[in-house]
């Protein structure tokens, strides 16, 4: 083969790799895992939404709302930036809907504090109105049809500095709200802090935020980048399940491609995402 020959063969190698790539990336698909623990008598069904980032799937989020209640989930956990800059009439009517398919736990990302002041003052309230549970800092215990096991939620922020002391504080807050004899769900935005959330006695983390790592090779949870703390090339806690110590970590890919700015990075092999977790008792 010519070198010219060996060229166009690369060139069009690469050029289906990205056109594969970008179409992975416009994806809605829905990444089942599964979990045991012995402290769960109960199989529980959960499904974790991220980073929506004013996204629509279909009209009114149609095609988002079909998937989540063909899951038939026990419980439905928000991890972070379901509100930013863009404005609050895609996340309100999706949330209005959602909360009609199961229970819904929320916790905060970090661009829920981009927008403070809303957040404060409407977001906040209005999560409270339609009877989705804030976790912010707090811990919830839940009864799904007979099988108890707590979720906490840790609060975000703007600041994406390793050493902001936020988390740390967070966690102090939860600590005296939990009931070791329980299943322990944290609900982060931030993955960075794992080995911390495994320190904390967190069975299971889900965490949001990185996007997948914008462009992933597919189907593998190798991810290119990771917006703050990370801030790395092909990072370690970017996407899909790590496990430590007996505690497991799950990242999702998300649902949006960003705001503003960050919309100008294309998704490539890295499709759009509805996590479902599926928890199982484990013989002791």
């Amino acid at each position: 083969m010519s070198i010219k020959m060996k060229w166009v063969t690369l060139v069009s190698i690469i050029i289906v790799l990205l056109v594969v790539g970008w179409f992975l990336g416009t994806r809605l698909t829905v990444k089942k895992y599964e979990v045991s623990s012995t402290k769960i008598e109960k199989e529980i069904k959960l499904v974790q939404l991220s980073d929506l980032h004013f996204s629509e799937f279909g009209d009114k989020n149609e095609k988002l709302l079909d998937k989540v209640a063909n899951l038939n989930p026990d419980v439905i956990a928000i991890t972070g930036d379901l509100f930013d800059k863009q404005g609050d009439s895609v996340p309100k009517a999706l949330i209005k809907k959602l909360t009609k398919i199961a229970p819904v736990y929320y916790s905060p990302g970090n661009h829920e504090y981009d927008v403070k002041n809303a957040y404060e003052d409407d977001y906040k309230p209005f999560l409270e109105e339609t009877g989705v549970v804030n976790l912010e800092d707090k811990t919830a215990t839940i009864n799904a049809d007979g099988q108890k096991f707590q979720m906490s939620g840790l609060r975000s922020s703007a600041n994406l500095d390793y050493d902001y002391p936020y988390y740390k504080e967070g966690i102090a807050e939860i600590k005296p709200q939990q009931d070791s004899q329980y299943y322990q769900i944290l609900l982060s935005h931030m993955p960075d802090y794992f080995e911390l959330y495994v320190e904390n006695g967190f069975d299971l983390t889900l965490s949001g935020h990185t996007h997948g790592g914008i462009m992933r090779i597919p189907y593998t949870n190798i991810g290119a980048i990771a917006p703050g703390p990370q801030r790395t090339l092909l990072p370690e806690y970017v996407y899909g399940e790590h496990s430590k110590d007996g505690k497991t970590m799950i990242i999702s890919a998300g649902l949006g491609a960003g705001s503003l700015h960050q919309k100008a990075f294309p998704r490539l092999g890295n499709p759009y995402e509805i996590v479902a977790v599926t928890i199982k008792p484990e013989t002791k």
